[in-house]
Parts: structure tokens; sequence; C-alpha cells
């Protein structure tokens, strides 16, 4: 049985919430989560210990250790790239996205499905269900990581879940601020439980 999500502290607030290059006109924003910019706060700025931050943010070593990964690589991006980043909050209203075959049941949730299910939750609960066409389905000769982040991005997408992805595609997705969670299959019902 797979333990229960604890809520996360987020205690911090930023002072802006936009940051940018003033030498060049960037054309992306890379999203940094507020608990992003919470555990680069609680590490490079308080010089806290993983473990001390993870109990002050209400969650486990493990989880700081990809949260505070994710972030330093999306900084470190914008700064090379000359991207905006902008600090967004994903409290509890969010989409989802998942790939499906078919349109009735989550089935082989590969990156190159037919189908892309679109759910919206809000305070723990499903919300809404669409399905689209994947842009990035097999039989198009297209590759995911050309066509996905920013359609997914487009249709205003936190999460991905898929049984894999390539770390190119997963970076670009991460730049989106589209966060990739892996996972051999799941179900609808299972989808919600995720975030509690």
């Amino acid at each position: 049985m797979a333990r229960e999500k604890q809520q996360r502290e987020l205690s911090f607030k930023p002072t802006s919430k936009y940051f940018g290059p003033k030498d060049i006109k960037s054309n992306e924003d890379i999203i940094l989560l507020h608990e992003e910019i919470q555990a680069i706060k609680l590490m490079d700025l308080d010089a806290m210990y993983q473990e001390d931050a993870a109990i002050q943010m209400n969650i486990s070593r493990p989880t700081l250790a990809r949260i505070i990964k994710n972030a330093r690589l999306k900084i470190a991006s914008a700064l090379i790239n000359g991207s905006n980043i902008k600090v967004h909050e994903i409290q509890n209203d969010f989409n989802v996205a998942v790939c499906s075959n078919s349109l009735k049941f989550l089935d082989d949730i590969s990156i190159d499905s037919k189908y892309i299910f679109i759910l919206h939750i809000k305070d723990y609960k499903l919300e809404n269900i669409k399905q689209i066409p994947n842009p990035a389905f097999s039989e198009n000769n297209i590759r995911p990581r050309h066509v996905l982040p920013t359609f997914l991005q487009e249709e205003n997408i936190h999460y991905f879940i898929t049984k894999q992805i390539g770390i190119t595609c997963k970076k670009y997705l991460i730049d989106k601020g589209i966060y990739p969670i892996i996972k051999e299959e799941v179900s609808l019902e299972e989808i919600v439980t995720i975030f509690k």
C-alpha cells in the first residue's frame, strides 16, 4: 500500500514572481514552481541540510532532492539560454495529461499513444476530463519531444503521466513547467490519489 502523501508546507513568498534578461528579448518562459523556489531558498540561501529542509517543507528527503534538482536545472537553463523565469504557484487546481490508445479507459500510457486524456483536478477531486488526439501519435512519425512540450503547455498542463520518457523530452517538458511522472500503468481513479 502506498503511503499517504503529506501536504507540503510552503511558507516562503518570493518578492517577485518574474525574472528575465535585460539585454535581449527572451521568447520563452521557464516555470518555477512555488515548492521549487522554496527549496532553493532553504538549501542555497539559508544553507540548510537536505534533511532539515525536507522536514520544514513536510516532505521526504528524496522528494526534496528531486525538487531541488529540477529547480536548479531550470535556473541553469534560463541563465544559459536567456529565458525568463516565472514563479508559478500550483496548489489544488491543476491539469494532468496522460496518453491512451482507448477513449474509454487508460490503456498503454505510452507517450506516443493515440489519444491524450486531460484531467482537471481541483481540491483533490476530478472536475473534468477531456480527450484529444495526440500530435505525437506513433503513426504520425513525429518525435514526441518536437511537439508535446509546446502542445501540453498550450493546453495548460502541469503534470504528464507516462510509462517511459526520453531524457531530452523530459528536459523540454520541465522547461515548460510540465512535470513528468513515470508509472507503468495508472487508472483514472488512481490519478487523483497521486496528488493527495
